[in-house]
């Protein structure tokens, strides 16, 4: 099964309680992400394409993060958030509420490979207020370390299991090149 990869790569009790129960569809253009896959930073440089079975009626919430921040050895900012979007409604994320901006692995160089995990969950109460979520665009990267998705889980009492995918990435020229252009 390849959700098994969740345990094979150290992701079990380390970023999720469990095997999630049913894998998330990522598509980055024409690419399906499977849990484990290597991916450059250039192919996710945008946000992906997400499905899902959803049940009617039901709200959703999806987080990405990279557990191995800023490398797998030494991971003491872990997690770092990539994506944030709470409130999905229907399986279409465009209506959900964005509160962290999608932001592309860019894994600094000589730190390895990067888990980039993808977790969605239903929401049993409804909608969650977001008040409480500080909103962040994809230029920042401050409020984004530290924020763990068991927590998370725990704080807005989301429906533990859910659907799952993961990738991994390192650094390579274009993670130099697009640090460059930041810099202009």
């Amino acid at each position: 099964m390849p959700l098994d990869a969740f345990n094979v790569h150290g992701l079990v009790n380390k970023v999720v309680e469990k095997i999630p129960q049913k894998q998330l569809s990522v598509r980055y253009g024409t690419t399906e992400v499977y849990p484990g896959i290597t991916l450059t930073p250039f192919m996710t440089k945008s946000h992906p394409h997400i499905r899902f079975d959803c049940e009617p009626g039901a709200y959703y919430t999806l987080i990405m993060n990279d557990p191995d921040f800023p490398s797998r050895a030494d991971p003491k900012f872990s997690e770092l958030n990539h994506w944030l979007v709470v409130n999905i409604h229907d399986g279409d994320i465009s209506r959900g509420d964005t509160m962290h901006e999608y932001i592309g692995p860019l894994p600094a160089k000589g730190t390895g490979h990067h888990r980039y995990v993808f977790m969605l969950y239903k929401q049993p109460k409804g909608r969650i207020d977001v008040s409480g979520i500080k909103k962040l665009n994809a230029r920042t990267w401050e409020g984004r370390k530290n924020h763990s998705i068991k927590d998370f889980v725990k704080k807005y009492q989301l429906q533990d299991g859910g659907f799952g995918n993961f990738f991994q990435c390192e650094w390579d020229d274009y993670v130099a090149k697009s640090q460059e252009q930041k810099k202009v």
